[in-house]
């Protein structure tokens, strides 16, 4: 009986260890000053899903490998001109982005992993494939030819290139992973399906930085609901990542953003940690709190497991 007994005991043992999983969840932490924190440690972290706490098997952070995917829109809306001429008041958008990127972007992402690089409008197009080589990315960076030739300005679908964003990074080994989305606005049909997209996101460690051109305030008949709601839109699918959505006009110069932007994404922190999926996936509530005066947690509100 006491043989029976324990044979049982070491099977239900065998079969938990076999059904646990590695998660990972990247967040970044400010002080009271609004800076980052730059030495936060292990005993400093505390996670919590559905209020029960969860060891954590190691907190990273410069070290963390990790895969990027930098889509950006490449059609009429952000390329109304063949050529850039700043002289004559003619400027595309896309080729104020590519400026931007073209200098000390790509360099602090490339030494912690690796960077695809990819333009969309009616599909999304890769422009160099996973690299660490910062040259390589600014080469296919400059090789980049402005797509204004198209006179259908409603083909562009930012749901599209979101999912294709996510479906490259699934496939990648990094233990963090970050997809960085630049468009003019959203489109009709990819609003009409804001919580598939959020679904998706939160069965994924993907974190989302998103990009609008859309005016900060537009109100009034002289905008479009694709520019009224383009903000609101990339918010609600930031919030359910680790990441943040911009709205240009929001910033007085682009390197200013470009600077945000870079800051968020090179100080962060990333813990792996087990969970234990049950038969049927279910939303987790996450809680993570820094025992730190005075902190502000960045971080996503939900797992699906």
């Amino acid at each position: 009986m006491l043989l029976l007994l324990l044979f049982c005991l070491v099977a239900v043992s065998g079969l938990s260890a076999a059904e646990k999983e590695v998660r990972y969840l990247t967040f970044s932490v400010k002080n009271r000053f609004d800076f980052f924190v730059r030495d936060l440690r292990l005993e400093e972290v505390e996670l919590k899903i559905d209020g029960r706490p969860v060891d954590i098997g190691f907190l990273g952070s410069k070290d963390i490998d990790t895969a990027y995917v930098i889509l950006l829109e490449n059609s009429p809306r952000t390329a109304k001109f063949p050529v850039s001429m700043p002289q004559h008041g003619r400027v595309n958008l896309i080729d104020q982005m590519r400026y931007q990127m073209s200098y000390n972007f790509f360099g602090p992402l490339v030494r912690s992993g690796s960077v695809l690089l990819g333009e969309f409008f009616r599909r999304v197009k890769i422009l160099h494939d996973f690299s660490s080589r910062e040259d390589a990315l600014v080469n296919a960076l400059h090789n980049l030819s402005p797509n204004f030739n198209s006179i259908d300005m409603d083909s562009t679908r930012v749901g599209h290139a979101l999912g294709r964003g996510v479906d490259l990074l699934k496939q990648r080994p990094e233990k963090r992973k970050v997809l960085v989305l630049f468009t003019a606005s959203i489109d009709r049909e990819s609003y009409n399906h804001l919580d598939e997209y959020k679904d998706m996101l939160r069965l994924t460690d993907v974190e989302l930085y998103a990009i609008t051109s859309a005016p900060r305030f537009a109100g009034g008949s002289q905008y479009t609901f694709q520019e009224k709601m383009s903000g609101y839109f990339l918010r609600q699918l930031a919030a359910e990542t680790s990441g943040y959505a911009y709205v240009i006009k929001e910033f007085v110069y682009y390197d200013e953003l470009f600077t945000d932007l870079v800051g968020r994404m090179t100080n962060t922190y990333t813990i792996g940690f087990y969970i234990y999926p049950g038969p049927e996936a279910e939303s987790h509530k996450i809680s993570l709190k820094i025992n730190r005066e005075k902190c502000k947690v960045n971080c996503r509100k939900s797992l699906v497991f």
